[in-house]
């Protein structure tokens, strides 16, 4: 038996389904401040997953090895 899988867009508007229930749950005053937190924990700078290239080829390390 093989089950459909979902696109991303099923997923995305599913998701979305989901919380925009429960915000409409809260009281305006708790939602607001919910909403607040969540845009300052996103809307901040984001730390890059992977170094410069520039940083990781100029490594101390390098610089001190002694040539064979």
């Amino acid at each position: 038996m093989s089950r459909k899988q979902k696109s991303a867009s099923e997923i995305l508007s599913e998701m979305t389904a989901i919380i925009v229930g429960h915000l409409e749950k809260m009281s305006p005053d708790e939602r607001k401040h919910r909403v607040a937190e969540f845009a300052e924990t996103i809307g901040g700078k984001r730390e890059r997953v992977r170094p410069k290239a520039a940083k990781v080829s100029r490594s101390r390390a390098k610089s001190r090895r002694i040539p064979a």
